[in-house]
């Protein structure tokens, strides 16, 4: 099986969606890349939008609608927080690709993801499709700018660092890496960087995700003392996917066929019994 065929086929069949529905304010509930979704619509709508991780969000108690994101459509505490909210009369739209999941039944809407696969890889296009989707649902408009995304050199052990809806594009960046290569990588907003986390990247790669912001080229030009990369996209779509086109190019770089996510089975199955 080649891993990175499938990976490549998939980011080449994207495509942003548009959901009829639309609301103006809410809390966004996601996990692994749906919780990197529901930073990136947070940083992106200013916090009108509020992203809060499934377990915590049981013990919130909000009038504005509940967004759950999950592809499929079956992790525990999702339905669980869908349940609870749905019986005390809140509005859950689910975001996900499995129409009849337990999430899916258990919500008072459904926005459907057009994805599909028999084969497990890690979320790329589900991701993107997802992002699209809960853009769409505010009221978004998704630049084109991400046809212009491209590669870069990515070294071992990266530091992502965006800020804005780039914060949930480095938090995502970095679960690849987790999942791909087995391999540390850490994220961070552009301030809090600054401030402690710097301190750690001697000798590491860190990779701006570029909004447009003077500070970044700034921070870029005063860094001598290990590599730097500053993205020439300047939204979350483009900066997302110059992340996957990098992370495809180390894997034909290093002849990475493998998701080692799914060959360490010891901890796969500890995070699919708690997930699960």
């Amino acid at each position: 099986m080649n891993y990175i065929e499938l990976i490549e086929d998939e980011v080449k069949k994207f495509h942003p969606i548009e959901v009829e529905q639309k609301i103006t304010s809410g809390i966004i509930v996601g996990a692994g890349d749906s919780y990197a979704v529901a930073l990136a619509l947070e940083g992106k709508t200013s916090k009108k939008v509020i992203a809060v991780d499934p377990y915590e969000a049981l013990h919130i108690n909000s009038d504005r609608p509940y967004v759950i994101v999950s592809i499929s459509g079956r992790t525990k505490t999702n339905i669980e927080l869908a349940k609870i909210k749905r019986k005390e009369g809140r509005k859950v739209i689910a975001v996900t690709a499995n129409p009849t999941s337990p999430l899916a039944e258990n919500s008072t809407e459904t926005i459907l993801i057009p994805y599909n696969s028999n084969i497990t890889l890690p979320g790329t296009l589900s991701f993107l499709l997802a992002l699209s989707a809960v853009y769409s649902l505010f009221g978004i408009e998704i630049p084109k700018d991400y046809i212009k995304a491209k590669s870069f050199e990515l070294r071992e052990k990266p530091f992502f660092v965006g800020q804005g809806e780039n914060y949930g594009i480095a938090y995502f960046s970095a679960l690849k890496l987790n999942e791909i290569f087995c391999e540390n990588a850490n994220y961070e907003r552009f301030e809090l960087f600054l401030h402690s986390p710097i301190f750690s990247t001697r000798g590491r790669q860190i990779v701006l995700l570029n909004s447009g912001s003077e500070r970044e080229r700034r921070l870029k030009k005063l860094i001598d003392f290990t590599y730097v990369y500053l993205t020439e996209c300047t939204d979350a779509f483009c900066n997302a996917l110059t992340a996957i086109l990098a992370i495809i190019e180390r894997m034909k770089r290093e002849n990475w066929n493998r998701i080692c996510f799914i060959d360490d089975k010891k901890i796969l199955n500890i995070s699919s019994e708690m997930i699960y």
